[in-house]
């Protein structure tokens, strides 16, 4: 499936030069691949009115709450290390207690964190399912879940895993689901990992926010509530205020969304000369610093991000999400050219996964491509040929009016003339465009094969694998599907006629199709690539094309052989689309004539076929799959010695099983590479239970152990003594700090009172000196009372009275008339 070479490389038809391509005009800027040469009209029919806004009318109440602040952003998530898998995640060997038992996630913090002591294994666990169920990936419970538990326990344990892909997909996961929920006209509610989306649109139109402030000035609190300069942007980010959902400002957003920006803006981490971190990604030592060039190249390669971490979560199963940066060229320095989505035609954008092998496969898929980045790339915001790609994608996604939607938005927005309902969109003949019916699913390339299907097709099983995906698969086959057991009779028929056909029976149907075929065979076998890549053309063709190919002009022959040649025509084309794999059987069912092939009669060892009047016989498949199960039945011990048997029986009917029962049967015949594997583990078996007279007699001594080390405890036994030594010396502190204290105390009230002295003894020199002066100022004072020197008068003025009365009085007696 993919080369050695890291510049030849090729995963199912993808190389390595499709992804980094030359820019036209730049000659050190690159564009991201791959590109398209095909019109988006057929896309724009499958998905633009599974758009919600373009489907149904828009509606702020929809969205039930909005985050008015986010947790701290983690820094530098792992994207180089191996993908987590939650078929390959351990059992947690020990229980930690759910919402059931801890309400809160104050409650889980109390119970597991410890005071004292080296972190254990359990403790750092339970620290690790709080960290990535409360702050990345934000579940909607406000208490502790099991969803996490195995990936923490795995990280605990020092497991380096790629925990930036497992977010990323989570983020693709909760914007399918929201897009699910708006189309249905269900409430949204923005938990989960929305905190990040809003992150990124605050660094992305961060030009078209007012006074938004500079990332370097922004501050952010230390463990102690202190505000510190931030040395990351995650920091930086942390420090920006959460938003309320108004109508007026959602109106704005989305006119900036419908219009588009005139110069995107790339690369939020330009500015990362002002910040220590993250450490792993320096675009300042871009040309420098060969980590940064590696990681860059796993950003811009198309990968399956996996998806769920607990095989027993009802909402989320284990799967993928699609990884598609080529939409996002400019987001990553890339010139952005017309974009193929490679990923949709070869299978499903996001599905869940069936067991570990498919898991394993697919979080490794495109692994081979390993993209070279030159030290001298500069990086750039140009298009190359994407504008009349997005001009038609904009014309018919965008084919409701502006204003309208602008007035759902806000009732009192105004709309302008400019903002009216503009033309339908037409094809390029003028007539009306097509749009199918709003789908919750994808609809673009909606039968492309299964995941397993296209990993099956394109990897060969190697004996670990076959042996991961036998102990993973069930013991009981499913039965062959009737096209395919239909397809066996009409070989059977076609052998018939072959033996009773004369010598001039080498038509030149035959030859040219078996001449078709070997050169097909040996392309494949140069290019296994290129292999896959006409196997899914072929599957996409129309039934005219394949039947043109499948049925050159026959020559003149007899009408029994006319029989037989259409009937090996419809076999050959049904073994084609139900098989991949080469096989000397399938080259006998692909129209070879056995008996070039074969040094002896066939006739001589196996009974003749039945005739084509008898009608179709499964005996060719179900005596095989007998012998197959007899085989099977034996012990393993004699199948990992000899299993060519079963391979010879797989070989013969390999190309008229189903896909699915050859998945199922195909590892037994690698059983051989596990022969020292199960011959060791029956010597060890046999070992162990030779040994078991040396067990009874190890746990018979043991158990003396255990009491003499009983005994001794008993007698050394310092535990009490201990818990009363750390009580007394808690008490010691205690008391010692009280000391400390009251001396500190003694020492303050004994400078406050000899202060104190030195205030009064000033106090008391001023006192003097003021009373001096008081008994100088009283010594002028006049002594006595106001009242008495009024007595004293009022006794000189009543003499005064008396006289005067006693000569009034006078007067009237001798000088009255």
């Amino acid at each position: 499936m993919a080369e050695s070479s890291n510049t030849n490389a090729m995963v199912s038809g993808l190389k390595v030069s499709d992804i980094l391509l030359p820019h036209p005009s730049l000659p050190n800027s690159m564009c991201l691949g791959p590109r398209s040469s095909e019109s988006p009209a057929h896309l724009i029919s499958c998905e633009a009115n599974r758009i919600p806004f373009a489907n149904q009318n828009l509606d702020l109440t929809s969205w039930a709450d909005c985050l008015r602040a986010w947790p701290n952003p983690p820094e530098g998530l792992d994207i180089a290390s191996p993908s987590p898998s939650a078929f390959k995640l351990p059992k947690v060997p020990f229980t930690l207690s759910s919402k059931t038992e801890c309400t809160s996630w104050g409650a889980y913090l109390k119970r597991y964190m410890k005071t004292k002591g080296p972190v254990t294994e359990r403790e750092h666990t339970a620290f690790l399912n709080f960290w990535l169920e409360h702050f990345i990936f934000c579940g909607p419970s406000l208490a502790p879940t099991k969803n996490y538990l195995s990936l923490a326990y795995e990280l605990a344990k020092g497991t380096r895993l790629g925990l930036g892909k497992l977010f990323l997909g989570e983020v693709y996961r909760s914007l399918q689901l929201m897009s699910v929920k708006l189309f249905s006209q269900r409430t949204v509610k923005t938990g989960g990992p929305w905190w990040f989306i809003q992150l990124w649109a605050q660094l992305y139109f961060q030009n078209q926010i007012p006074d938004f402030p500079p990332l370097t000035t922004c501050t952010f609190p230390d463990t102690d509530g202190r505000e510190i300069r931030c040395t990351s942007y995650g920091q930086a980010l942390y420090g920006l205020p959460g938003s309320r959902l108004i109508p007026k400002e959602a109106a704005g957003w989305f006119q900036i969304f419908f219009q588009g920006l005139s110069n995107p803006l790339f690369f939020p981490y330009t500015e990362s000369e002002n910040f220590e971190n993250p450490v792993s990604f320096r675009l300042d030592s871009f040309a420098d610093d060969a980590s940064t060039r590696h990681l860059f190249s796993i950003m811009i390669r198309p990968c399956f991000l996996p998806v769920g971490m607990s095989t027993s979560n009802r909402i989320t199963k284990p799967g993928y999400e699609s990884y598609q940066p080529v939409i996002a060229a400019r987001q990553l320095g890339l010139g952005q050219v017309p974009p193929h989505f490679f990923l949709h035609h070869l299978t499903a954008s996001r599905a869940e996964l069936p067991d570990i092998l498919t898991g394993q496969r697919c979080y490794t898929f495109f692994d081979a491509l390993a993209i070279p980045i030159p030290n001298n790339l500069s990086f750039t915001t140009t298009t190359d040929g994407f504008e009349t790609w997005w001009t038609m994608w904009k014309t018919h996604a965008f084919r409701r009016a502006l204003g309208p939607s602008l007035k759902q938005l806000d009732a009192e927005y105004d709309t302008t003339h400019q903002e009216q309902d503009g033309p339908e969109p037409k094809q390029a003949d003028g007539s009306p465009f097509t749009f199918l019916p709003p789908a919750p699913v994808v609809l673009f390339c909606r039968n492309s094969p299964s995941l397993k299907q296209v990993i099956m097709q394109g990897q060969p099983i190697s004996p670990k694998s076959a042996s991961k995906n036998k102990a993973s698969s069930g013991s009981v086959a499913p039965r062959a599907s009737t096209q395919a057991r239909k397809a066996v009779r009409k070989v059977a028929a076609r052998k018939t006629l072959k033996r009773k056909a004369p010598v001039q029976d080498n038509l030149q149907t035959s030859t040219e199709e078996n001449s078709s075929e070997d050169e097909h065979s040996r392309q494949r076998d140069m290019n296994p690539g290129d292999s896959e890549r006409s196997t899914t053309q072929s599957q996409t063709d129309s039934p005219s094309s394949t039947r043109q190919r499948s049925a050159p002009e026959p020559a003149a022959t007899p009408a029994p052989i006319k029989t037989g040649s259409r009937m090996k025509r419809r076999c050959v084309k049904r073994v084609r689309k139900g098989s991949q794999v080469s096989s000397p059987s399938q080259e006998v069912s692909n129209g070879c004539d056995p008996s070039s092939l074969l040094t002896f009669d066939p006739e001589s060892i196996e009974p003749a076929a039945p005739k084509a009047s008898e009608g179709p016989s499964l005996e060719m498949v179900h005596g095989p799959l007998q012998r197959l199960k007899a085989l099977l039945s034996s012990s393993i011990e004699i199948l990992v010695e000899n299993p060519e048997a079963i391979k010879g029986i797989l070989d013969e009917i390999q190309p008229h099983l189903p896909m699915t029962l050859r998945v199922k049967l195909w590892p037994a015949a690698t059983l051989s590479a596990f022969k020292s594997g199960v011959q060791s583990a029956r010597q060890r078996i046999t070992l162990r239970r030779a040994q078991l007279p040396l067990r009874a007699d190890i746990a018979e001594k043991c158990q003396r152990l255990n009491e003499k080390k009983t005994a001794l405890d008993a007698k050394t036994d310092t535990s009490a003594n201990s818990a009363e030594l750390e009580t007394l010396r808690k008490e010691l502190e205690s008391l010692e700090e009280k000391v400390r204290m009251t001396k500190q105390l003694i020492q303050e009230k004994e400078t406050f009172i000899a202060r104190s002295r030195e205030e009064a003894q000033g106090l008391t020199a001023d006192l003097k000196t003021d009373l001096a002066e008081i008994r100088a100022l009283s010594g002028q004072l006049v002594t006595g009372k106001d009242e008495d020197d009024e007595t004293e008068i009022g006794e000189v003025d009543r003499i005064r009275a008396d006289a005067l009365c006693a000569l009034d009085e006078f007067l009237q007696k001798n000088f009255s008339v």
